[in-house]
């Protein structure tokens, strides 16, 4: 195997690790804060997701909760990140073919969010 494959191969490889710590880590966090401002007696409540619109604000505001939906984007997003790296990865190897099938995966997955959200 080349360098340049190996070297491909760790990139997509620490995409998705990294990618999997960081949402963990913010989820964590969301979760400690929550703990630490909350009563003791008010459960980790479960209702609707925050619209995303929204996110940016209540993160401004101090809200837990926020904390922890923005860890749970990230690791939604890691997957979509690591079909980019793959494909610029196979783009400096000279796969095109390769490099056209993640990139025609990618697009697939966006317009099906972008058509779910308009739906």
């Amino acid at each position: 195997m080349s360098a340049l494959r190996e070297r491909s191969y760790q990139w997509v490889a620490a995409t998705l690790r990294w990618g999997s710590y960081f949402s963990a880590a913010w989820l964590l966090a969301g979760v400690v804060w929550l703990l630490a401002e909350g009563d003791g007696d008010r459960p980790i409540q479960v209702g609707p997701p925050m619209p995303l619109e929204r996110l940016g604000e209540e993160f401004l505001r101090g809200n837990p909760y926020a904390v922890m939906q923005a860890g749970v984007l990230l690791l939604l997003l890691t997957p979509l990140l690591r079909l980019l790296v793959a494909a610029v990865s196979f783009w400096a190897d000279g796969e095109r073919r390769y490099t056209l099938v993640s990139l025609v995966v990618l697009l697939m997955i966006l317009l099906s969010v972008f058509l779910a959200r308009a739906g």
